[in-house]
């Protein structure tokens, strides 16, 4: 009989917020509808499409049941499916799961030669809210070019449309697209580009 893979401690969770959060983002409606329900089989079909990992329903179960007694979900059974709906359409903390797996998931494409830039100027008495976004996007994948300019090699503007949606301090983003940009080089390292 096959051993069951050990996962370390919250990375089921992450992979099942992961999960939930793509459904969620791809169906186009954390922002207009937040108790957009997802049966459990589709987020297991993303998990194993983004993370390449086949996880047992039952251990997927458990951590969804976890997740409801923190209110972070709502779990309702309906015939033979249960579907799991977010409790808070702007937690940050799903997001940012789901962004970051959909960044990676960019990284595997062909690299066209194009940065694509966040721009942010929030201001001095807002400086909580500047620190937040810059850990934010370090933590879904950019490369901090300078203080307030942070880079990323895959066009991703739906991407930052959400982030500028459900991050306070949003409303300082800009998106801009650059041909070429001084110390490539660091760049390409960073993001393992030819």
């Amino acid at each position: 009989m096959k051993e069951e893979k050990k996962y370390k401690p919250n990375e089921l969770k992450q992979y099942i917020l992961a999960g939930l959060g793509i459904g969620v983002v791809l169906g186009g409606t954390i922002l207009f509808s937040p108790n957009f329900p997802i049966i459990i089989g589709s987020i297991l079909k993303i998990i194993e499409e983004v993370k390449g990992i086949k996880i047992p329903k039952k251990k997927v179960m458990r951590v969804l049941k976890q997740l409801e007694k923190k209110q972070l979900v709502n779990l309702e059974r309906r015939g033979n499916e249960v579907y799991v709906t977010l409790k808070n359409k702007d937690d940050v903390s799903v997001i940012k799961y789901s962004l970051r797996e959909l960044l990676n998931l960019k990284k595997k494409k062909d690299w066209r030669g194009k940065w694509f830039m966040v721009v942010f100027d929030v201001p001095e008495v807002e400086r909580k809210k500047r620190n937040y976004l810059r850990g934010f996007l370090r933590e879904i994948g950019f490369y901090p070019y300078n203080q307030s300019v942070y880079v990323f090699p895959y066009e991703c503007e739906k991407e930052i449309s959400l982030i500028k949606k459900i991050v306070e301090g949003g409303k300082y983003i800009n998106y801009i697209i650059a041909e070429r940009l001084e110390r490539e080089d660091q760049l390409k390292i960073f993001f393992g580009l030819g």
